[in-house]
């Protein structure tokens, strides 16, 4: 017999959520329900770059949605591309990780009046589930040749050993 009982249960499997799930269960003792509409993320495009081109507009990876037509756009609707994979909108970006802006952050802090919305608490959440590949063991020797103290900069913004592989774009040197 199958036990159905569950501690959590995440509906939708985009970054965060997929995050959630993964911090849940690392809790043996808890159990852990991830559910997602839609696909596995093995379509080939979803993991190269250039893919969103393929995936946003495809029926396969994007839910296809519309906006409601607006008055400032002469009664037209745009395209809202929602992720339909494992991963959500995630797999559909271009591969692009980016956070907000610190001075969004400090602007949420002061209309709420909540300090946990400031720029560095939720930088701290950043580095938390990043793994830079900057910061890997066998990188600073060669990072610190290159760039001296300011790996100790890049450190101070970015974070290694979480669930979230992150790297700098780099291009083909000639």
């Amino acid at each position: 017999m199958h036990n159905n009982r569950f501690d959590y249960i995440i509906i939708g499997a985009g970054t965060a959520r997929c995050l959630l799930a993964n911090r849940l269960s690392a809790d043996p003792s808890k159990r852990v329900l991830l559910v997602e509409a839609g696909r596995k993320d093995n379509y080939h495009w979803i993991h190269i770059p250039v893919g969103y081109l393929y995936c946003i507009g495809n029926p396969r990876t994007d839910w296809l949605y519309q906006t409601e037509p607006v008055q400032g756009l002469n009664g037209r609707s745009l395209r809202y591309p929602r992720g339909k994979a494992l991963g959500g909108c995630s797999s559909i970006n271009g591969m692009i990780y980016m956070r907000g802006q610190s001075r969004d952050y400090e602007h949420w802090a002061q209309v709420t009046g909540n300090d946990a919305w400031r720029w560095q608490p939720c930088l701290n959440y950043f580095k938390a589930h990043e793994n830079h590949h900057k910061l890997d063991a066998a990188r600073p020797p060669d990072f610190a040749r290159q760039h001296g103290s300011a790996r100790d900069d890049f450190a101070q913004l970015h974070g290694h050993g979480g669930e979230s592989p992150v790297a700098t774009p780099t291009a083909p040197r000639s």
